[in-house]
């Protein structure tokens, strides 16, 4: 499974250069255009990201908890049906039933898969975000092949065909029937 949520980092006031020393520096000086833009923009796309991760890992555990009694009660109606004659009245077509219910709650349960899948793609994001807060005040002289290079560890940490497809803009080809493991 995927990490927790995580609350945006924040950090404790440092007494800067000019306090101490009455000699002002660079880090003294508030952040402008970039830097404003970073400290304002970021931490609300972070914490966005992380009530989505934190929603989807909710409606999850709501959703297994719900199949899982509903899994539980099938196994039950199986017992029963077992008990039955097999010449009493419906006892073919309530087990056949029966075998169709289970067939769709197993079907359920890996429809839900999505909820991962959901929640890792997000934290990607969610990290990618945080280490771009980091580093966007030193990029002003950012080169192309420095956004290049970002863009492909950005993609390296992909886990799904279908990411990697959306980061280079092309079009996702239809989800197969099976299940994918990450």
């Amino acid at each position: 499974m995927s990490s927790q949520a995580r609350p945006p980092k924040t950090t404790a006031p440092v007494a800067t250069a000019a306090a101490t020393t009455g000699v002002a520096t660079t880090a003294d000086v508030p952040p402008t255009g970039v830097g404003v833009m970073t400290e304002a923009v970021v931490p609300v796309w972070t914490r966005q990201l992380a009530a989505i991760q934190h929603t989807v890992q909710g409606g999850t555990v709501e959703l297994l908890t719900s199949v899982a009694s509903i899994l539980g009660l099938q196994d039950q109606l199986s017992a029963e049906l077992k008990n039955l004659p097999p010449d009493a009245p419906f006892a073919q077509a309530l087990k056949q039933l029966n075998d169709e219910f289970q067939q769709q709650c197993e079907h359920a349960l890996m429809a839900l898969q999505f909820g991962d899948r959901v929640v890792q793609m997000v934290d990607i994001l969610y990290q990618d975000t945080e280490r771009f807060a980091l580093e966007l005040p030193g990029m002003q002289d950012a080169s192309p092949a420095e956004a290049e290079a970002w863009l492909n560890a950005l993609e390296s940490r992909y886990t799904t065909d279908e990411q990697r497809q959306f980061h280079r803009g092309e079009e996702a080809k239809p989800p197969q029937d099976n299940v994918e493991f990450f």
